[in-house]
């Protein structure tokens, strides 16, 4: 998931001087110092809303792609507005270059601020694709935040369902199978993730991850103090989708080694597997990681080569990055070819993280237009308990959204169909729950 960032009158507690004022603004933002230090300047600022529980969003664009001069941007308009301002995104004046892009965000993690870019320069040394760098966390008192807005969920956050005020069983009838899962997943600065595992206790059946299983770094000590207590019971039935958290870890070496065998077969992370008749592709949507994700690329041309060699009624995918969303982060352009191949293959749903939100979409086609006959259905479950974030205006084709809710998403798969339910954490009452004919 993307990076953080923050400041405030809690900076103090770092201690020391300023001396090393340069290296606190180099990647990976070793000091939360960076954000007292780093200077830069930024264009123009676009507002991505308010409300009381999150304060003001925006979005700032920032003409350099020096690292140092993002973080100061994102550092100046966050002190400008401070006590408004919870969330700034950076991004480059070049929205054509998809390769040699910045990204900074100033982020507040439930009571907890942020601060880092997330980067994927190509010459910025080791390309290692899009590593936010949010490692640099300090407690503070969250401002005084000024109402703009409507408080909690808004009209466009539906709620298809009346829900439990604790996650309701999710159980499958003798010809289906449960596949149940979520992504940004676990971190040990947050209690999300033992939310939603006490959701997975309860419900039987297949184990997915969608990315970002621990953070910061996906290292194996992450692996095993932020994810083992939580998600980690379920190692045994999980089939896991590698993040861009993972690669922050060189080579994403804690996370095959976490997951053994089942991450899938080294450097590429992506396989299929079978569950009651369906053939559920796991793939990698860090694609600068393995050779691009492009037509003829090793992926690309590993999944046609798969679809050919099974050819069933019902299949799906799972991957980290979405192709659509209307979370922070956005749409997904790398993931098109792997989506036209799945679209042509008549897949029924593809699975996603990376945005910090639950979002559900309208079966789209090849191209992200509306297609009730024969389009894939896309899910943003980027809520597996690591923070929460804000929601941009929504993007063609989705159908219900909610940010402040973290929980996993079921699903009964049986030879002709499925159905989902989105399951909150305890306490919520957010929902989302449907089902679909295989095509």
């Amino acid at each position: 998931m993307p990076l953080l960032l923050g400041l405030l009158v809690a900076l103090t507690a770092c201690g020391g001087g300023t001396s090393a004022s340069q290296d606190a603004c180099a990647v990976p933002y070793a000091s939360p110092r960076s954000a007292q230090v780093c200077t830069g300047g930024y264009a123009q600022a676009s507002s991505l809303g308010s409300d009381a529980e999150h304060g003001e969003a925006w979005e700032i664009v920032v003409a350099s792609r020096d690292p140092r001069q993002i973080a100061g941007a994102l550092s100046s308009f966050w002190r400008e507005h401070a006590g408004r301002a919870t969330t700034v995104l950076a991004r480059s004046a070049r929205e054509d270059t998809r390769l040699g892009y910045d990204r900074g965000i100033l982020f507040d993690r439930d009571g907890e601020l942020t601060y880092g870019v997330c980067t994927a320069w190509s010459d910025l040394g080791t390309p290692i694709g899009e590593i936010c760098n949010d490692q640099v966390r300090f407690s503070l008192a969250r401002p005084p935040l000024v109402a703009s807005g409507p408080s909690g969920a808004t009209a466009t956050e539906a709620r298809t369902e009346a829900a439990t005020p604790s996650a309701p069983p999710f159980q499958a009838t003798p010809d289906e199978a449960i596949l149940v899962g979520a992504g940004d997943i676990a971190s040990c600065t947050s209690r999300g993730d033992e939310a939603t595992a006490a959701i997975l206790r309860k419900v039987a059946g297949t184990v997915f991850t969608a990315g970002d299983n621990a953070y910061d770094a996906g290292s194996i000590g992450q692996f095993e103090s932020c994810y083992g207590p939580s998600w980690g019971p379920f190692r045994a039935r999980t089939y896991p989708a590698i993040g861009n958290h993972e690669y922050a870890t060189p080579g994403a070496a804690g996370y095959f080694e976490y997951f053994g065998a089942a991450a899938g077969a080294a450097p590429g992370a992506y396989y299929a597997f079978d569950l009651n008749g369906w053939r559920i592709y796991v793939l990698n949507s860090n694609c600068i990681e393995i050779g691009g994700c492009q037509a003829g690329s090793p992926q690309e041309r590993w999944l046609q080569a798969d679809v050919q060699r099974h050819r069933v009624a019902c299949s799906a995918a799972i991957w980290h990055h979405p192709r659509f969303s209307s979370g922070l982060q956005g749409n997904e352009l790398d993931m098109q070819p792997i989506w036209q191949d799945l679209y042509a293959a008549g897949a029924e749903f593809v699975i996603s993280g990376h945005d910090h939100i639950y979002e559900r979409f309208a079966a789209l086609n090849a191209e992200g237009r509306p297609d009730p006959a024969r389009g894939i259905r896309a899910f943003v479950v980027g809520t597996g308990g690591a923070s929460h974030e804000l929601l941009r205006e929504p993007v063609p084709g989705s159908e219900v959204r909610n940010r402040d809710t973290f929980g996993v998403l079921a699903l009964a798969l049986s030879e002709r169909g499925y159905r989902w339910k989105f399951l909150p954490e305890a306490g919520k009452t957010f929902t989302d729950a449907g089902s679909g004919t295989c095509h």
